[in-house]
């Protein structure tokens, strides 16, 4: 029992634990009631059983076990649980949890959480603020406040808008504050100094009239002044004026410079201008009336001018033996050996010869003396220019070596004498300098005489010489050089050069073949029908033939028709021109019908006739003046473009009957009322091909001797194929033995048949 009371008692407390818990959330913030207690542990003593459930983060069980999170929210979506509290999980666009109040707030219009959750805005002198994209603007401004970018400026104290808005204060080289609304200047910046109410760039370590300090101006007597780290100091002296530095005592007290007066005329430190210094290289000397000027040389050198030169009086022939003792030679180049005068040599015209003194007692000396070098061999054209003719002789004419002739196997060539071939030479061809010229091609020089070997391209040789070809029309150079087109081509004319290939102008039935040149018959090649390399294919035929060069289906795939040389599908089930079978076509005789199941049905009959046994008969009223009559009737009782032709093998009336009707009760239409005739397509028919053949006007192309398949094309027999031991002729109207003796290999045979195709008006009969 007490167990009992006390296991209660747990429970009690437990349970009562949990219910603290919850009303603690609020009531705005409880899960569901009837959930808040559906699951939970048992504990006892401190020890507890039962499901473990997270209520603090867990979305299903927030809370409360069983609360679940809702997931629609104001500005958010998704769920969670943060310290057993649901909140959105994620926030829209422009938007931020704030979990202080568990919803989305918007950062970027509230005030309160501009750009950041909790973020109020609060700017300084603003009376009105608000928040546009997540920052903080100032709406209206205190009294002495300007409103600026969504700011407040000072106008009392702000440098930027002192007084008003956008005035700025200016303090060019200083500093200043806006005091009140005004600018106030206060100091200037760092090298900067106040001159005349202005802050101006001064330099007080270089500028002479502010040397060290503002206002500092130097000056020295005599010379100009200058000013240095501060410091004035002597920047150059007048006229007659030169720098000077005193020490005092030993410099152990400084120093001072200033400017001091010079003798120019004497002081070889400032000789004829102050500050000039004498400078005397090799030598010696001193200033005198301002000019410095030598007194001595040293060894080597000699006063040249003023100047200590380095002189060799013993070669230099301007100072040979002593300066200025200029070496001269009339008429000759004079040099200076051992200190003493020498003829080195003689001008143009002029050599060197020796005068002696009294048979050479007392010396002799040296001249030139005049030659001749015009003739003068040894002599031509200069002194001592002796004539040398290489391989010929010659003489000095005119003061030129001049060869008079050469040895033989030699010529006289620029003056000289060349071995050279005459004979093969391309330079000197049969005679000196006749130079071989090969325009447009090659050669050589062959027996003294120049010859093309070949010519360059576009080029061919003729007469001798390389001449332009032009390839695409030169007969004789069609296509390439030296390709010749024949003379003239078998069933066509005379050879032409077009585009670089021969061709020719071939007689009718012949077209010129460029592959293999010649004239090909196109009367009756399939491969080659009408023209070279048209091949017959036609839709639906199985096997062709060419016929005058055009090409005819002979045989037909099954399902197709062979109608005059073409394959086509027909419908014999309702085309009233084929009803039936080919060429089958219904005829109405004053009434108009169809075709139906292969069959022609009369439907109706043209005014004055009435439907009669399947016939369209006159009326009564007309019946009886109707007359019957055997006289053949015109072709106008047919429909345009079909002839009425007399029924074949009927010569009257009864005989018509006969041929197309099993009794007389069945005669109806054309036949009843005129006679014996039918209407016929002469163009086609292939009984009556080319006009009526009972009239023998036409022809029955089905009665051609060994011919297999027909048709009548344009009013004309064609035959496709024949039966064994036949075959077509050329012309294509006939079947031929095959033992032919070479009907249709002959050429002039198929002229004659092509010629006769040509000017054929489509009624002419070839029998067999």
């Amino acid at each position: 029992m007490r167990f009992s009371l006390a296991l209660s008692a747990v429970v009690a407390l437990t349970t009562s634990t949990l219910a603290v818990a919850n009303n603690a959330l609020g009531a705005d913030q409880t899960p569901n009631p009837a959930l808040q207690h559906s699951k939970r542990a048992t504990c006892f003593f401190g020890f507890c059983w039962g499901p473990s459930i997270d209520t603090t983060s867990d979305v299903n069980n927030c809370g409360a076990t069983g609360y679940k999170c809702p997931t629609s929210w104001a500005n958010g979506s998704g769920s969670q649980c943060v310290s057993s509290i649901c909140m959105p999980g994620t926030c829209n666009a422009g938007y931020a949890l704030n979990q202080a109040t568990r919803s989305c707030v918007n950062t970027q219009t509230d005030v309160n959480n501009c750009g950041a959750v909790g973020k109020v805005c609060a700017i300084a002198g603003a009376t009105g603020n608000a928040c546009a994209a997540g920052v903080c603007l100032a709406t209206s401004c205190q009294a002495g406040y300007g409103l600026v970018s969504g700011t407040c400026k000072n106008l009392a104290t702000d440098t930027a808008n002192c007084g008003a808005i956008d005035k700025v204060c200016q303090f060019p080289g200083g500093a200043g504050a806006c005091n009140n609304g005004v600018c106030t200047f206060t100091s200037c910046a760092s090298g900067y100094y106040l001159v005349n109410g202005a802050c101006t760039a001064l330099n007080l370590q270089s500028d002479p009239n502010n040397c060290g300090s503002f206002g500092n101006k130097c000056s020295v007597a005599n010379g100009v002044a200058g000013c240095s780290a501060g410091s004035c100091t002597v920047a150059s002296c007048n006229a007659g004026y030169t720098q000077q530095t005193w020490y005092s005592w030993f410099g152990f007290f400084g120093s001072s410079t200033s400017c001091v007066a010079v003798d120019t005329s004497s002081d070889a430190n400032n000789c004829g201008a102050v500050g000039k210094v004498c400078s005397f290289t090799n030598g010696a000397g001193t200033c005198s009336n301002g000019q410095c000027t030598y007194t001595s040389c040293n060894s080597g050198f000699y006063n040249v001018n003023n100047v200590c030169s380095a002189l060799d009086l013993q070669s230099d022939v301007n100072n040979c033996g002593s300066v200025g003792n200029k070496c001269s030679y009339p008429n000759g180049v004079a040099s200076c050996s051992g200190g003493s005068c020498t003829l080195a040599s003689c001008n143009a015209g002029y050599s060197m010869t020796s005068s002696y003194s009294f048979f050479g007692f007392f010396g002799s000396s040296a001249l030139c003396s005049a030659v001749d070098t015009t003739s003068d061999i040894n002599n031509c054209g200069a002194v001592g220019n002796v004539c040398a003719f290489q391989d010929g002789r010659g003489t000095c004419s005119a003061g030129q070596c001049t060869y008079s002739s050469c040895n033989s196997g030699f010529y006289l060539v620029s003056g000289k004498c060349t071995s050279l071939n005459l004979e093969s030479d391309v330079s000197n061809c049969g005679s000196v300098g006749n130079k071989c010229s090969f325009p447009n091609g090659q050669g050589t020089c062959s027996s003294g005489q120049c010859v093309y070997t070949s010519c360059s391209t576009g080029y061919a040789l003729s007469s001798g010489k390389c001449t332009t070809v032009n390839t695409l029309t030169d007969s004789n150079n069609c296509g390439k050089i030296g390709n010749v087109c024949p003379a003239s081509y078998s069933n066509g004319g005379s050879a032409s050069c077009i585009n670089g290939q021969c061709t020719t102008t071939c007689v009718a039935g012949f077209d010129f073949d460029k592959t293999y040149n010649f004239c090909r018959d196109v009367t009756s090649d399939v491969n080659n029908c009408g023209s070279c390399g048209r091949t017959c294919t036609l839709n639906g035929a199985s096997s062709t033939i060419c016929s005058y060069g055009k090409c005819l289906a002979s045989a037909c795939d099954p399902g197709y028709s062979l109608v005059n040389g073409a394959c086509v599908v027909y419908n014999f089930q309702t085309d009233p021109k084929n009803c039936g079978s080919f060429g089958n076509v219904c005829t109405f005789t004053n009434g108009a019908g169809t075709c139906s199941a292969g069959k022609c049905l009369l439907a109706s009959c043209n005014t004055g006739y009435i439907l009669n046994n399947g016939a369209c008969v006159l009326s009564g009223s007309q019946k009886a003046r109707a007359k019957r009559s055997k006289i053949t009737k015109p072709k106008t009782l047919c429909p345009v473009g079909e002839q009425a032709c007399p029924i074949l093998g009927s010569s009257s009336y009864n005989g018509a009957v006969k041929q197309h009707f099993a009794s007389g009760e069945d005669v109806t239409g054309v036949l009843a009322g005129s006679g014996g005739y039918e209407c016929v397509d002469t163009k086609q028919a292939l009984d009556s091909c080319g006009g009526c053949a009972s009239t023998g006007e036409g022809v029955d192309c089905t009665k051609i001797r060994g011919a297999a398949g027909v048709g009548c094309q344009e009013g004309r027999c064609v035959v496709f194929s024949c039966q064994p031991g036949f075959k077509p002729s050329l012309s294509g109207d006939k079947c031929v033995r095959t033992w032919s003796h070479g009907a249709n290999n002959s050429t002039s045979a198929r002229r004659h048949l092509a010629s006769r195709h040509q000017h054929s008006h489509g009624h002419a009969h070839f029998s067999s």
